[in-house]
């Protein structure tokens, strides 16, 4: 199996010596061995997924004194301002994330392996074809953002309604390895109210305004947990093949993944925009 292994890689290194071919026939080359083939083996992903889901209920930092309140009175400020946190089933939460994220990390081809404990960390094998997905704590955070509309009137006269939309993340922290002094990584998949308003009147300088709240409920969150672990495998195998492509002085493109149909494209994304995309590393573990 390891000779197996070897020759396929050297079979793929050959391929970035031919002076022809492109960056993106290379990724798309590297995309196909995923799922092995005659000479090759395919490649192996291990993943590691947390038992827990931390919560995390932002709001409640806003609130003066909170921890210096009785247990009765932080008890009932805590119902009072949470929406999702206590309806959420972690199992299902959890269930949602890691169905999600191991479908489409399969969509590659690949072998995918989930590791059902720490105790196993240590993978059998360790070579190039071998690649881990360490998920080191994943957290169900809600939130409250001030938001504001306005406008101003052709007289000059500036008009605003202040409104409070509901929000919801969930949070993913990994290390792409199984040495946990490998830098960690950080993503956050967001989800919020929605508000749309119109005028319907200006009088004696005061503005009337109609709205209708989109506001989000648990089935939201599901799906959010669901969406989170789509895009964490997404994210992954672009990282894989990115950081492939990087490896052989290829820097020219951010190739995207897409599981639906398998395939890569090509984005002209700046600098800035591949950063906030990817996942963002966790300068102080």
């Amino acid at each position: 199996m390891k000779r197996i292994a070897v020759r396929c890689m050297l079979a793929i290194a050959a391929l970035s010596l031919t002076g022809c071919i492109t960056s993106h026939e290379m990724a798309s080359e590297y995309l196909e061995s995923f799922s092995g083939g005659r000479d090759c083996s395919p490649i192996k992903i291990y993943v590691y997924i947390p038992t827990e889901v931390v919560h995390t209920n932002q709001t409640l930092n806003q609130i003066d004194n909170f921890l210096y309140l009785s247990a009765n009175v932080q008890d009932s400020i805590i119902i009072a301002n949470t929406k999702f946190l206590n309806k959420i089933d972690d199992k299902i939460f959890l269930q949602q994330f890691t169905d999600n994220l191991l479908y489409h990390l399969r969509r590659t081809g690949a072998e995918v392996e989930l590791v059902s404990s720490k105790s196993q960390m240590v993978p059998p094998v360790i070579d190039q074809r071998s690649f881990w997905l360490n998920i080191l704590q994943i957290e169900a955070e809600e939130f409250v953002k001030k938001s504001r509309s306005e406008f101003e009137e052709r007289n000059g006269t500036y008009y605003h309604y202040d409104y409070d939309l509901n929000g919801f993340s969930t949070n993913v922290w990994c290390v792409f390895g199984f040495d946990t002094t490998l830098p960690v990584y950080y993503k956050s998949f967001e989800i919020m109210d929605r508000f749309k308003g119109q005028v319907e009147d200006v009088k004696n300088k005061k503005a009337t305004v109609t709205g209708k709240f989109n506001r989000i409920n648990i089935n939201d969150v599901y799906s959010d947990a669901g969406e989170a672990g789509k895009k964490t495998a997404v994210l992954y195998v672009e990282k894989l093949i990115n950081d492939y492509l990087t490896s052989k002085g290829r820097k020219d493109q951010y190739y995207i993944y897409n599981p639906v149909s398998n395939a890569l494209g090509i984005d002209s994304f700046s600098g800035r925009i591949v950063k906030q995309r990817s996942f963002q590393k966790v300068e102080n573990k």
